[in-house]
């Protein structure tokens, strides 16, 4: 879109409509994520789309109106140093800790389930250490964030919020983490993907564009064109 592609664009097959919405944001325009739906977030920075990740988020578990959720959910934070790794403790530690109830045996937590998990993301996602008792500042930046990735995906949610995660990453990690994304969608998770890098858009069935905290249109994946994105970034809801 408006460019090279990074790799061959995996073409996103027209999702199962008939797979059910697991979350739903009302609006003038409301945003619908279905199982195994890639949904991105584009506009200009600032516009709202954290704002509306943090709702789903504060919404899981919960019932009533405004915000439904369905399923548990996983943050991945784009500001890593602030909002994502511990950066005292162990690269293990960092991808384990949002699965500590699946690791526990008694009272306390199975080292070896704790090693082999983190062991098993590190070959799934290509974190690039030879121990996973090393510090998690010991990685690069972009391993630290296929780190908080594992965090993620190694646990039970079966929704991934992204606040722009790849922002600052390199390509090589990029390359790695969109491979994954669409795999595990293939599997049925389903993903809000807040980016600033249009590009990075290429990968969602579904975007939608936000102007002044509130969602201004809705794009299937087939009419995406940074034309678009760029346009609607600018124009105001219809009433």
């Amino acid at each position: 879109m408006g460019g090279a592609r990074l790799r061959d664009k995996a073409t996103r097959s027209v999702q199962d409509k008939t797979q059910p919405v697991v979350v739903s944001v009302p609006g003038t325009i409301g945003l619908q994520a279905r199982k195994g739906e890639i949904i991105g977030l584009a506009g200009l920075a600032g516009h709202g789309q954290t704002r509306m990740l943090m709702q789903v988020f504060e919404a899981a578990g919960r019932h009533g109106r405004g915000v439904q959720v369905s399923g548990a959910v996983a943050l991945v934070a784009g500001d890593r140093q602030t909002d994502g790794i511990f950066p005292l403790w162990s690269i293990a530690k960092n991808i384990s800790v949002r699965s500590l109830g699946a690791l526990r045996r008694g009272l306390f937590i199975a080292a070896d389930a704790e090693v082999a998990m983190a062991a098993s993301w590190r070959e799934k996602i290509g974190i690039r250490t030879e121990d996973l008792d090393n510090n998690i500042l010991s990685l690069s930046g972009g391993n630290q964030q296929k780190a908080l990735f594992a965090r993620a995906l190694g646990s039970d949610a079966q929704i991934i919020l992204m606040d722009d995660p790849m922002r600052g990453v390199d390509v090589g990690t990029k390359l790695d983490v969109y491979d994954l994304i669409r795999a595990e969608a293939q599997l049925g998770r389903t993903f809000l993907w807040y980016t600033t890098e249009t590009d990075e858009l290429d990968n969602c069935d579904r975007v939608y564009v936000f102007r002044n905290g509130q969602i201004v249109a809705a794009l299937d994946h087939s009419e995406l064109t940074e034309e678009k994105i760029i346009h609607s970034s600018f124009a105001e809801v219809a009433s």
